[in-house]
Parts: structure tokens; C-alpha cells; sequence
């Protein structure tokens, strides 16, 4: 007899008592975020409530006592994910705080790219259907200005607008993770995704150093 895939967390729950609604959204919500977690089980169909459902080890009907469907539970997966991300970035922020602003920059980057190597098929999904993370990236964005704008704060003579530096810099790294994932042995001769960081905030700080040194000649 064959053995089943079915997600322990699957088996049918024991009711929640009177007055643990609350305890039951998060558990569908914890349902939610395995599922999106686990790229194996992501693959085969879209994810359905009754899925979700499964997971939790509850009726699909119960689901709408805590959801309105599924935009409304996968608005929340998304927000927590994000919440997640923008948290470990926030603890990178912290720890590096006494460092100079490449430093700092550097700590907030690896931070990212830690994220997304612990969460592979969340980091994918989160990325993706716009519609639900406006807020989310506007959050992250904000702390990759904060970094960039650092680095003119102490003297450094940036190229671009702090905006557009900052774009350059979350494009750049994000950029390299989706490469790392789907052809990542193409560029094994320049290193990890870790390595291209560390290059990539020297090669801002190298650039504005020498533009600065320019304009001081004669």
C-alpha cells in the first residue's frame, strides 16, 4: 500500500472551544503559510481553500467564518510573509548600527538574501500577483532608501538620487537571487549571492569615492 503525502497537520483538529474563533484564523493562516512554503506540494494544482482546508485539518465551510474566500486569506499569507522579511531586515538594521553606512547597507542586503534562501517558495510567491503587496513593497523600499541615502549622509558623492540608487541596489540584489535559483551555475565563477553583495555595496562606495576625487582636480 502506498504511503501517503498527506501533511500530518492535515489530520482531522479537535473543535476549538467556545470563544477560540480567533485561535482557528490563525491556524488557517498557518495552513496557509506551509502550504505556499512547500514547493513540492505547490506544484501540482493551484491552491484551493479545500487544500487549505486539508491542511488544517478542518471543513473547507469553516474557513468562511474566519475569510471571505481566498483573495481575502492570501492577502493575509502575503502580509505575513512580508512581515516576516521586513522583521529580519529590521534585526539586521539593529545589529549593524554602530557600523559605517556600506557596512550597514551590506548587513540589510545579506538579511534579504537570507530570507529568500530559508524561504525559497515563499520568497517566489511573494513576489508575485502585485495585487496584493503594494503596502509591503512600499515597506521594503523604504528601507533600502534609508540604506542608500545613508551612504551620501557620510560623505560619499552618490551618482544617482537616493530613489534611484536604491532601486539600482534592491533591483540588482533581488535580481541576482532569481539567477542564483534558476541558473545560479552559470556565474559559480564570481561566487554566492553573499559575495555579489559585498562587491556590489564596495563597487558603491569605490565609484562615488573616485567621483568625488575627480572634482577635486584642478
Amino acid at each position: 500500500m502506498a504511503e501517503s503525502s498527506e501533511s500530518p497537520h492535515a489530520r482531522r483538529r479537535p473543535r476549538n472551544a467556545r470563544g477560540e474563533g480567533e485561535k482557528l484564523r490563525v491556524e488557517i493562516l498557518e495552513a496557509m503559510l506551509r502550504l505556499i512554503a512547500d514547493e513540492e506540494r505547490m506544484r501540482p494544482m493551484p491552491l484551493s481553500l479545500r487544500e487549505v482546508a486539508r491542511e488544517a485539518g478542518i471543513t473547507a465551510p469553516a474557513i468562511y467564518r474566519h475569510f471571505a474566500d481566498k483573495e481575502e486569506l492570501s492577502r493575509a499569507a502575503f502580509r505575513s510573509l512580508f512581515e516576516q522579511l521586513l522583521e529580519e531586515m529590521d534585526r539586521a538594521e539593529k545589529g549593524s548600527v554602530s557600523e559605517s553606512p556600506d557596512v550597514r547597507l551590506a548587513a540589510l542586503a545579506h538579511a534579504y538574501c537570507n530570507f529568500a534562501e530559508s524561504n525559497p517558495s515563499s520568497f517566489r510567491v511573494m513576489f508575485t500577483g502585485a495585487e496584493y503587496h503594494g503596502e509591503e513593497t512600499e515597506a521594503l523600499a523604504v528601507r533600502w532608501r534609508t540604506a542608500v541615502a545613508r551612504l551620501a549622509e557620510s560623505g560619499l558623492r552618490v551618482t544617482q538620487s537616493p530613489e534611484g540608487a536604491a532601486m539600482s541596489v534592491w533591483s540588482s540584489v533581488h535580481g541576482r537571487l532569481l539567477l542564483e535559483r534558476g541558473g545560479g551555475r552559470v556565474w559559480q565563477q564570481l561566487g554566492d549571492v553573499h559575495q555579489f553583495v559585498d562587491e556590489l555595496v564596495r563597487s558603491l562606495a569605490t565609484v562615488d569615492e573616485a567621483a568625488e576625487r575627480r572634482d577635486d582636480t584642478p
